[in-house]
Parts: structure tokens; sequence; C-alpha cells
């Protein structure tokens, strides 16, 4: 009889044990998305950051070359300050008129660029620490 009873205790043990790895096996989620765990990158996403990067790169180099003929074309501006204006001056202030609205767009499509450039990185929150 006592035989039976330290069987038994065992056994219930053992079942009890097993319950509850059973159920805290259920209860955890599931999912089948094995990129789940690695903040939403997948190769895709590092694609488009590489695409989105190389779009910065290429926004940046022609935003320099803008303000070097920027720098150079008020250079221009503060030479002819210290002259006689005539005909030359007139030439010279209509071809800067095309260049300054030019510049004033190429500023504006760069504002537009970076502002869906910070929007595309925000959207991703382990990205959003860079900023």
């Amino acid at each position: 009889m006592l035989k039976m009873k330290k069987i038994l205790g065992i056994f219930l043990a053992v079942c009890f044990v097993l319950s509850l790895t059973v159920a805290s096996v259920s209860a955890a989620p599931w999912d089948n998305d094995r990129h789940k765990w690695d903040d939403n990158r997948n190769k895709f996403d590092d694609h488009d950051r590489i695409k989105w990067d190389k779009d910065r790169i290429k926004w940046d180099n022609d935003k320099r070359k803008w303000d070097n003929d920027k720098r150079k074309w008020d250079n221009d501006r503060r030479k002819w300050d210290n002259k006689k204006h005539g005909k030359e001056y007139t030439k010279w202030y209509r071809m800067y008129i095309i260049w300054f609205v030019s510049y004033e767009k190429f500023c504006g499509y760069y504002s537009k660029f970076y502002s869906y450039y910070y929007e595309y990185y925000e959207s991703y929150s382990h990205y959003g620490s860079r900023w």
C-alpha cells in the first residue's frame, strides 16, 4: 500500500510537470514569420535602404555643386556692386536671374526629397534613433 502511494505520487508529480510544460508551450505566441525578430529588416528592406542612401548621396553631391555655383555667382555680384552698371551688367544680371530661378527650383526638389527620406527612415523604429 505504501509502495503504491509512492508510485502514484511520483506519477502525479510527473503528470503535473508535463501539463505545466505543455501549457506554457501552447500559451507562447506562434508565428510563421521567420523575420519577426529581426526588426522588420529583410532583403527587400535592405535593398530599399541602400537605394535611399544612394539617392541621398546623389542629392547631396548635386547640392554641393549648386552651392559652389552659388558662391561663384555671389562673388560676381559683389564685384558688380563696385562697378558701373551698364549693358554688360544687364546681360549678366539676366543670366544671374535665370540661374537663380533654377537654383531655387532645385532647392525645392532637394527639400522635398529630404522630407520623403526622413519619412522613410522614421517608418522603421530602429532607424529613428540615428537622427
